[in-house]
């Protein structure tokens, strides 16, 4: 049963991370793309491991996305220090995407060529085609400001790899990537070859997972929000016997509800307060861009789903103050779900709730017509068991969460030594 083809993963992608700095998305797209043109060149791959590289290569620097206020991509390769993105980005890969194996190639490709010896990596060749790629389109992003004319015949196997340059410029004769690049032919292009990735579920569900955990990740406060909101709503979608493909909807419905909130900023997501009223309007407009995100990317089922998870059945929600009439009963399990999610979780405003109090909060607005009765119901008969499944589920997260943050200190030492 499959609801998001495999291209518009990639378009979801696109279009989440364009929102928070859309310079960073190009960026990786035009090193994926002159990757993809590289291996192909080369001729070595087998027809699946291009693709897999040239999503590396379009996600390599998803570790900036950790950061508020990005502004510049070149400026991590002529000042600052590359380190934190690469590695974030490593971790995020390695941990939750479903080509975590060669994420490696990701954590060295700031690391210069003439270091590569004191790495043991057995992704080298690809790691020396991306961090040229890489450089390739910084330069031509700064060339005559930042990075002098003859960086390349001067940095040859010093900063990147002659090897790899060599490959370049045989691409290069081959397939005219530089004026494809020019005239933005290449974009037409990534997405044919795209297009070509036929993802299994499991690789499709890996690389949405990763995505929304990358969002979720940014803030400690809502690191396990999206699980347990998908959690529980998938639990009580079971325990009131919703058909297998509403079940499958609900499923990519919670796991995309809140894509939106990539856009809010995290001062607004950490405020140790309640929101003011225009700190409330921002983190509202989360819905609005969900749904623009989606929009003819996923089942319409899976959209109004996603899009519909603030709506209540008197009609007082947001962000279309639909009523009951216009919801489903998906639609109102993941609100409920969503609702017990943020309750039940501490947040940056406030500890979590005890049990007494989570059950009364939901009982009282079930009786006051704005959240499904039959769901809280439902919800209350299991309340315990429900919970307790929750709880252990929410222990893995909360440890991969604190093991991508050990390692990430682990890591950045261990960098120090290569490179001082």
């Amino acid at each position: 049963m499959s609801i998001i083809k495999s291209q518009n993963v990639n378009e979801i992608i696109r279009k989440t991370l364009g929102i928070i700095n859309p310079k960073i998305i190009v960026h990786g797209e035009i090193v994926g793309y002159m990757l993809y043109k590289m291996l192909e060149c080369d001729g070595r791959y087998s027809e699946q491991e291009p693709l897999d590289y040239t999503m590396l290569g379009i996600l390599h620097d998803i570790g900036l996305y950790r950061e508020d206020g990005l502004s510049n991509v070149a400026d991590f390769e002529t000042a600052g220090s590359p380190w934190p993105h690469s590695i974030y980005g490593f971790l995020f890969l390695k941990y939750l995407s479903p080509i975590g194996d060669q994420a490696e190639v990701v954590l060295y490709h700031h690391l210069d060529y003439n270091r590569y010896g004191m790495v043991k990596s057995k992704y080298a060749h690809i790691t020396e085609c991306l961090a040229l790629a890489d450089k390739m389109d910084n330069f031509m992003r700064c060339k005559h400001t930042k990075i002098k004319d003859d960086y390349f015949s001067q940095y040859r196997n010093i900063r990147f790899s002659g090897n790899a340059l060599d490959l370049f410029h045989r691409a290069e004769k081959e397939y005219g990537i530089m004026a494809k690049l020019a005239s933005g032919e290449y974009r037409n292009e990534l997405d044919e070859i795209m297009s070509h990735s036929v993802f299994s579920e499991k690789y499709k569900r890996g690389f949405l997972e990763m995505l929304v955990y990358s969002i979720d990740f940014r803030s400690e406060h809502t690191v396990v929000h999206t699980m347990s909101t998908v959690h529980f709503a998938m639990q009580l979608g079971r325990l009131m016997k919703v058909g297998a493909k509403d079940l499958h909807n609900m499923y990519y419905g919670a796991l995309l509800h809140d894509l939106g909130k990539v856009a809010i900023p995290l001062d607004i997501l950490e405020s140790p307060g309640r929101l003011g009223e225009e700190e409330m309007r921002v983190m509202r407009a989360h819905v609005r861009i969900t749904e623009m995100i989606l929009s003819d990317l996923v089942d319409e089922d899976v959209l109004q789903i996603a899009a519909r998870h603030h709506e209540k059945l008197d009609g007082t929600g947001y962000h279309k103050r639909l009523s009951e009439k216009d919801l489903t009963l998906p639609q109102q399990i993941v609100a409920v779900a969503d609702m017990l999610s943020a309750l039940y979780g501490k947040r940056s405003y406030k500890d979590s709730f005890d049990s007494s109090k989570i059950k009364s909060i939901l009982q009282e607005d079930a009786e006051k017509h704005k959240i499904s009765k039959p769901t809280v119901d439902c919800l209350m008969e299991h309340y315990d068991a429900v919970v307790k499944e929750y709880e252990e589920q929410k222990d893995e997260t909360i440890g991969l969460y604190l093991r991508i943050k050990q390692q990430y200190e682990e890591i950045g030492k261990k960098l120090e030594e290569i490179v001082p």
